[in-house]
């Protein structure tokens, strides 16, 4: 096995919806040794892309640098990540990117024609998390690491905290090869000084193994680690296991143990429906969100025995009342059934979402089979092409697979879109005129959308651009400053976006 370290850079904070601008990632060998060069890969934007002023600010990659850097097209820039993180026996592993970067890969791939999966199981690969396992051993085996606080003297997991508390080379923060580099430090240090501990939550990257553990017929219940967690109660709680979570088998219902779950069973499914995602700040008192949580086997989740609970630091670092947790427990054994039944009820019950944009769209079902080899027929081409030409998307066999793709008769019903947007943003010369004009229209409603008419994809339009960019400026110091500099730059990108686009 190998790990992938990797980061993205990107234009937002939206997985699903905003775009990866830069990619970086280091190859190590099972004993965390590079064993090549690492690799940084830039995406140019295509027209209907606005950047998040406040990711410019942070990132401080501006739109305008990006072809001068070796930015290419996202096509070819998907094309590249998706052949490293394809090769066999892959462990890809990031910093928060199991919610974060993982979710950007999949929307990314998905938009580009790419499996959105097959880089995370087939031929051996896998996913991890070190930002996970940091919270693990910070509540586990915290010994003989620094763990930072911020300034309000609350925990913090942030990478550049974590690095600068333990002296770990960090010098370009929030590019995404200095992020690549901090995340391997950091995970060589949790390996130092916890290895028994790093090698089980490393196994737990298996859905398999982490099946066999929650759902053990003996196990009443379980922690588990998790950013849902405030940290100030060790990122973790006690959970009861109720079960697959509407016949996906990757997906457990949990009921947090600090509450008890009789508090369900003489309220309204619709009460508690409501309840599951209420914010803290609206609550009534005495009113608090649904306890309830819903653990996704195939996102690495760190789950450890109870019987860590018989180390008085570790419930000391959960601030657990261990007494009131054995009563809810006894509680959830009497009543399982009937608590189940009705959380299930909970979760099926949820408010229909609003229809998403095909692009954004990928969790409205799985392709069909003859979709999925048509596509991968194309990229085989593509992949070709672009391992002996930097013009690949030139070339003829690639334009006629282009031409194929706009001309082909698909199942899925979200792929005429996808497709059609795919060639519109690497090949625009290949649209036909109905095609041209359905871009065209989609990319001036996207830029001209105001917060009172929105699109349905959450995409930036210039109005909110600009208003930004003017906040940012406006509550800046005076005098010259590198944020004033960034800002500026970047409205003037816009403007000659805008006249280009108007």
């Amino acid at each position: 096995m190998s790990f992938l370290f990797y980061d993205f850079e990107t234009t937002g904070a939206d997985p699903r919806c905003d775009r990866p601008i830069q990619f970086a990632a280091l190859r190590t060998n099972d004993a965390l040794e590079p064993i090549e060069p690492p690799i940084t890969y830039y995406a140019t934007l295509s027209p209907e892309v606005l950047p998040h002023p406040q990711a410019v600010l942070i990132t401080g990659i501006l739109p305008q640098t990006l072809f001068e850097a070796g930015g290419t097209p996202e096509a070819e820039f998907a094309a590249h990540i998706h052949r490293a993180m394809m090769r066999p026996d892959t462990c890809a592993a990031g910093f928060n990117s199991l919610r974060f970067d993982a979710e950007l890969l999949r929307f990314m791939f998905w938009r580009n024609l790419r499996d959105p999966y097959a880089h995370e199981w087939k031929n051996g690969n896998s996913r991890w998390d070190v930002l996970d396992a940091a919270r693990a051993v910070r509540l586990l085996r915290p010994e003989g690491i620094q763990w930072p606080s911020d300034a309000q003297g609350k925990p913090t997991l942030r990478l550049s905290a974590l690095t600068s508390a333990n002296a770990i080379a960090h010098t370009n923060a929030h590019d995404a090869l200095g992020d690549v580099e901090a995340t391997l430090a950091l995970a060589r240090l949790l390996r130092a000084q916890s290895p028994k501990l790093f090698d089980y939550l490393l196994n737990l990257r298996k859905k398999a193994v982490v099946a066999d553990f929650v759902d053990a017929p003996e196990r009443e219940a379980f922690v588990h680690v998790s950013g849902r967690i405030s940290g100030e109660q060790g990122s973790a709680s006690v959970f009861a296991n109720l079960g697959m979570v509407g016949g996906v088998s990757t997906q457990r219902l949990l009921w947090d143990l600090r509450f008890d779950p009789t508090q369900v069973l003489d309220e309204a499914v619709d009460t508690l429906s409501a309840r599951r995602f209420l914010c803290e700040a609206d609550a009534a008192p005495g009113e608090h969100r649904l306890p309830i949580k819903l653990l996704h086997l195939n996102r690495a989740p760190v789950v450890v025995s109870t019987a860590i609970l018989n180390e008085a630091s570790v419930v000391e670092r959960m601030r657990l009342d261990t007494a009131a947790v054995h009563r809810h427990q006894q509680a959830m054994q009497r009543h399982r059934r009937e608590i189940a039944e009705k959380l299930q009820e909970v979760i099926a019950n949820q408010a229909e979402f609003a229809a998403q944009d095909a692009e954004c769209a990928l969790y409205d079902g799985f392709m069909p089979a003859v979709d999925r080899s048509r596509l991968d027929a194309f990229n085989r081409v593509f992949d070709q092409a672009i391992s002996h030409s930097s013009a690949a998307l030139q070339e003829e066999k690639v334009t006629t697979a282009l031409k194929g793709l706009l001309t082909q008769s698909w199942q899925d019903a979200r792929l005429p879109t996808v497709v059609m947007r795919y060639v519109a943003r690497t090949r625009p010369d290949l649209l036909a005129a109905p095609h041209r004009a359905e871009w065209q229209a989609w990319v001036h409603a996207r830029l001209m959308q105001t917060a009172e008419h929105p699109t349905a994809n959450k995409a930036l339009g210039y109005t909110e651009f600009f208003t930004t960019i003017d906040d940012l400026l406006e509550n800046e110091p005076s005098g010259e400053t590198a944020t004033r500099a960034v800002l500026r730059a970047l409205r003037a990108w816009g403007v000659d976006h805008a006249a280009g686009n108007g």
